[in-house]
């Protein structure tokens, strides 16, 4: 009997996530730094056995969906909506910041319009998956600056339909009338479904599928997967239809037999997610074009991070709580991936300029924990968070 080559990496894999897990945990670091360092070291440019990061980074997907779907059965709606203010007002100026500046930067390097609009776009997003997962780990999804960073999130997320209409006009592309009008009105549609059965509580799983431990794992998957696939063929974020199914479900008081019973696919999801991340960081590249993207990456944090301070107090936060919400929001997301994507086959960006900027969305999310550290630090400083966090 031959071994398994996929076994032996699996195995591998789960060694050194084990290992770096235990030294993050010993440094006081978070565990996704782990997830995240374990695929830079499996990943192409150092082992290499993790060849396939297509199909990695699909499963990974994945975790972000089940992130959401667990985040919305903890959310307070109303406590959310207290904040609607900063995360619709708030997150619409910060965009528009983001891509004044670019603009203006790219222009006056005489590069091309569309490419700065493009840099917008990317710097603007947030990555979902690393705050909440470091608002769940230190329990403060419920505080202020916790609602704060959940709400903008949630707002980012449906702003990337109309980013990437704009850039498919940028690239010479044409809109789509039929897709345009089945994203509105069926995003319509569905929120509007979403606010009924939370009123109304009439949503409720049968007794007969949830009556055995294998029927509530798979009825709880078919929610979380069934909602995503069906905001996905709207043309809309799948892990927004998982948030919206985790609400559902909570209003329904449903939820709890739901996380009892996934938390265990959750944590692996969401592991392989962190874990696609590392892959994408090129060492090679790294090393060619170490202070180039070291310095992008620098200012990303600095600029953001500055960006959203400056926000937050217009729309009337005190200083230290934008501090904290700026530093939350401080890294570029997972889905600026795909507005990378989208940019290269719209040939706003040429395949080096590519390479160098997923290798900077990358490193933002690899380091954001420890740039969060260090606003903590500072926010500790100023009594914002009690000297135990």
């Amino acid at each position: 009997m031959h071994l398994d080559p996929m076994m032996l990496n699996i195995t591998i894999a789960l060694f050194v996530a084990l290992l770096f897990g235990f030294m993050a945990v010993r440094a006081g670091l978070p565990i996704i730094i782990a997830y995240i360092l374990t695929g830079v070291v499996m990943g192409p440019s150092m082992l290499g056995m993790i060849t396939d990061t297509q199909m990695v980074e699909r499963i990974g997907e994945l975790g972000v969906v089940m992130l959401l779907f667990f985040v919305g059965m903890e959310v307070s709606i109303p406590r959310l909506m207290e904040r609607w203010k900063v995360a619709i007002v708030g997150t619409t100026v910060q965009i528009l910041i983001s891509v004044g500046v670019c603009v203006t930067l790219t222009a006056s390097f005489g590069l091309p319009t569309n490419l700065g609009i493009l840099f917008g776009f990317v710097i603007s997003l947030s990555s979902t998956a690393v705050v909440l997962k470091m608002l769940q780990d230190a329990n403060e999804l419920d505080l202020p600056f916790g609602q704060n960073a959940l709400g903008v999130l949630l707002v980012q997320d449906i702003s990337i339909v109309p980013m990437m209409i704009v850039l498919g006009l940028l690239g010479s592309g044409e809109v789509n009338l039929i897709d345009l009008s089945r994203q509105v009105i069926g995003g319509i549609a569905v929120l509007s479904l979403v606010i009924w059965l939370m009123r109304t509580g009439k949503f409720h799983v049968p007794d007969f599928l949830t009556s055995s431990f294998e029927k509530r794992v798979l009825m709880g998957l078919m929610l979380c997967l069934g909602a995503s696939s069906l905001t996905s063929w709207l043309g809309l974020s799948p892990a927004l239809g998982a948030f919206l199914s985790g609400l559902v479900l909570a209003s329904s008081d449903q939820s709890d037999w739901v996380e009892e019973h996934l938390e265990s696919v959750h944590i692996i999801f969401v592991a392989i997610f962190f874990l696609s991340i590392g892959l994408l960081v090129d060492i090679n590249y790294l090393m060619e074009h170490v202070t180039v993207v070291l310095g992008a990456t620098l200012l990303v944090f600095l600029f953001n991070s500055g960006s959203n301070i400056l926000v937050m107090r217009a729309m009337g936060e005190t200083w230290q709580m934008a501090l904290i919400t700026a530093g939350l929001l401080s890294q570029i997301g997972e889905f600026s991936f795909l507005l990378a994507a989208v940019g290269l086959n719209a040939g706003i960006l040429d395949h080096d300029l590519h390479k160098m900027t997923v290798l900077v969305i990358a490193l933002t999310l690899l380091l954001s924990p420890f740039w969060m550290m260090l606003v903590n630090r500072i926010a500790r400083q100023d009594g914002v968070l009690t000297a135990g966090k």
